[in-house]
């Protein structure tokens, strides 16, 4: 099986949902998932990480540690992505790539399943 996780936050971002994303793709592959991950771009480059894509992404105003994706960048690399051969999208935030990964994912034909690590209420 061929997940694609898309998330509009990942490693250097140190919060939960980076933490999530890392621990699903290790176990998921140790159970031999092949996971994929789309997310933006940070200044800090991390080092490269198989089948992780970065997004170009910009600053978001008042909030130094998080960045914005470029719409087309995004679109752009998730058309790359189309080429491997996904299973599944798994959305892991409620912003952009909530709504650039059901796209995907229903241009693709494949289902889509979301999972948000945040109370935003709280």
């Amino acid at each position: 099986m061929k997940v694609l996780m898309v998330s509009d936050v990942y490693f250097p971002r140190v919060n939960g949902v980076s933490t999530s994303i890392q621990t699903f793709r290790k176990e998921l592959a140790a159970l031999g998932v092949r996971v994929g991950l789309v997310c933006p771009e940070y200044p800090a480059a991390a080092d490269a990480e198989e089948d992780v894509r970065r997004v170009p992404a910009r600053a978001v105003p008042r909030d130094p540690e998080d960045r914005l994706m470029r719409r087309r960048a995004l679109s752009d690399t998730l058309d790359s992505a189309s080429a491997d051969g996904w299973d599944l999208v798994h959305v892991q935030t409620p912003f952009l790539a909530h709504y650039a990964g059901l796209a995907f994912a229903r241009r693709l034909g494949i289902p889509c399943v979301a999972t948000y690590h945040t109370l935003f209420e709280a």
